[in-house]
């Protein structure tokens, strides 16, 4: 779920009566401490999951605003499972359920949550939800209250021009995690690294795009190991609907992701469908021996 327009919801939102402002100061200290206790629990100690809420994994399609600013560090949880949003942050009293099926918004204690190895986050079959209201919709923006602060969860901007692959790591965090899944071929990483002319490496991709999604996280890792090396990479990020984007076009692309790649200022070959990025390690190696062009 990339949007919540497709689901449906009421228009009409109940606010909680907001508590004292101490309060609120108080319980977002003990919240942002939990936080901090939460992350240390080995999972192995931690009570079995909900049946239906678990298996959230994060995600950088939205951004959060809580009273009118952006919620800097908010942990935002996605659930293909049931199609909700799980938020965890300090700038609220306690950790939102969005539910865009049921437009309703729900709490949960920051304890009733558990952190799995792989990053994702089940709610605790024992956990109590508390009803805090329903949401309402304002475009592609969707407005709540918890514990009587306002939010707004919206869509973050594309990611778009000329980025090193720290800022697509630290922008997507579903690029990180299969970055961190993927195991290159060591022997093909190896050659890479011996290589001792420049080659720079260009690839277009696009934040909005699944197919990007799958296979650019696995050249971040490969990028992470040759780094310090001859091989050069930069990313550009590329809007939906992209034709006639200047770079694209001298470039003459016209899917994503693609990775070109160059040597002494020419281009060699291309990363340019899902067989040349399945392992995109051993494309760039047969690229650069001239044996195939990915």
């Amino acid at each position: 779920m990339k949007h919540f327009h497709s689901f449906p919801f009421r228009r009409r939102e109940r606010r909680p009566t907001p508590p004292a402002a101490a309060a609120l100061a108080s319980r977002a200290a003990v919240l942002a401490a939990a936080v901090a206790i939460l992350a240390c629990l080995p999972a192995a100690a931690q009570p079995p999951a909900d049946a239906l809420l678990r298996d959230f994994v994060p995600t950088g399609d939205f951004v959060l605003e809580v009273e009118g600013k952006k919620a800097e560090g908010a942990e935002i949880y996605q659930s293909e499972r049931i199609a909700a949003i799980l938020i965890v942050t300090s700038r609220l009293p306690a950790p939102a359920l969005l539910q865009p099926r049921a437009g309703t918004v729900e709490t949960v204690s920051l304890m009733s949550l558990a952190r799995r190895p792989a990053g994702t986050i089940d709610v605790l079959a024992d956990a109590e939800l508390a009803p805090a209201g329903r949401f309402t919709l304002e475009g592609e923006e969707v407005r709540f209250s918890v514990g009587g602060k306002s939010a707004v969860l919206k869509p973050k901007p594309h990611l778009l021009g000329l980025h090193d692959a720290e800022d697509l790591l630290a922008d997507k965090p579903e690029y990180a995690r299969g970055a961190r899944e993927y195991r290159p071929y060591e022997p093909s990483v190896a050659a890479l690294r011996a290589i001792e002319r420049p080659v720079r490496v260009r690839v277009y991709f696009g934040s909005w795009c699944p197919a990007c999604a799958n296979w650019v996280p696995p050249l971040l890792k490969v990028v992470e190991q040759l780094e310090g090396s001859n091989v050069r990479f930069e990313f550009y990020g590329l809007p939906q609907g992209f034709e006639g984007e200047p770079a694209a076009e001298a470039d003459d692309v016209h899917g994503v992701p693609t990775g070109i790649v160059w040597v002494g200022g020419k281009e060699v070959g291309r990363l340019s469908n899902a067989e040349g990025w399945r392992i995109p390690e051993s494309t760039l190696v047969e690229i650069l021996d001239g044996s195939g062009s990915g």
